[in-house]
């Protein structure tokens, strides 16, 4: 919803791009298999005064894969309009 109003979509354009992302490219898929190993990760194994750079780490990578969903989905959709 944050980037509809960033990029000025209408409601209707954010969910459905929001349900393109999770169904044609597996966003919470990949949300899933990221998150919930490095979650348990961090508590179990991880000590206390590390948690917070890992996080980081892992988020850096995990922004890193958003992106590339949606440059994926800019060269769709700048394929489709030519």
């Amino acid at each position: 919803m944050s980037k509809a109003l960033v990029y000025k979509y209408s409601i209707k354009e954010a969910f459905r791009r929001y349900k393109d992302d999770v169904l044609k490219r597996g966003l919470l898929t990949k949300y899933f298999l990221l998150w919930g190993p490095v979650q348990c990760l961090t508590f179990s194994i991880i000590p206390a005064q590390c948690r917070v750079t890992f996080i980081a780490s892992v988020s850096f990578f995990w922004m890193t894969i958003l992106s590339s969903i949606a440059s994926k989905a800019r060269n769709v959709e700048s394929d489709n309009v030519h």
